[in-house]
């Protein structure tokens, strides 16, 4: 039995961090509803471990489960945006005053590797690329300063913030200028000016409110009423 129950976890693991990525990356699109056949048809799974996986993206605020109605992708709400932004930026600008002040030749150089494929991605049109090399330097700071910990901490606060950043990728000029915050906050760090690293490390964390007003996201937006 403990074989089993192990195995169907595994499987609802799997199944919450694919679909966990679809949300976040667009591909299910917010307010659609979810048919449970075409996903356990899609991920070779039965509907136990579907359904674990579907209430743990619940918990998450990422799917709205209604008894007589079904499961839809939440739509995105943007107060909670603006929580995760609230706790990205306190916590990631502790940390680049950390690396600013601690910086060394080795250190510097990755965050620079990281920023020249950053750009080449860039000049490709690679948003998928673009998107984890923006990971792997935010990452990267929080491992410079020793906080790997707090790193995951913002990765498990920052999912609803992270469906906007997806959503802005294809906005004209918008990598190039997120590669320049980019660059602007590691050379701060890389001249050791604390202060400059955490002032524009604050423009780029705050990036998501102008995609909020592209986008025409609307912040009084009711929420949505499915049928029954």
């Amino acid at each position: 039995m403990s074989t089993v129950i192990d195995r169907r976890g595994r499987l609802s693991e799997q199944a919450y961090e694919t679909l966990r990525a679809m949300i976040v990356r667009g591909e299910m699109a917010p307010e659609t509803r979810i048919s449970e056949p075409e996903l356990t048809q899609r991920l070779g799974i039965s509907r136990t471990p579907l359904r674990e996986a579907l209430l743990r993206l619940a918990q998450d605020g990422l799917v709205s489960i209604y008894p007589q109605s079904g499961s839809f992708v939440a739509p995105i709400r943007l107060e909670e945006v603006e929580e995760a932004q609230f706790i990205r930026e306190h916590l990631e600008c502790a940390i680049i005053r950390q690396v600013a002040a601690g910086i060394d030749a080795r250190g510097l150089a990755g965050l620079r590797s990281l920023l020249a494929q950053q750009q080449e991605a860039s000049d490709l049109g690679d948003f998928e690329r673009f998107y984890i090399l923006d990971e792997a330097l935010h990452a990267e700071f929080c491992a410079l300063a020793g906080r790997k910990g707090v790193w995951r901490l913002i990765e498990r606060s920052k999912v609803h913030m992270d469906r906007v950043r997806r959503l802005s990728l294809p906005i004209a000029l918008q990598v190039p200028r997120l590669t320049a915050q980019h660059r602007a906050i590691v050379e701060a760090v890389g001249s050791g000016d604390a202060t400059a690293a955490e002032a524009a490390l604050r423009i780029h964390l705050r990036e998501v409110f102008t995609t909020i007003d592209t986008l025409k996201l609307d912040r009084r937006a009711a929420p949505r009423s499915y049928p029954a």
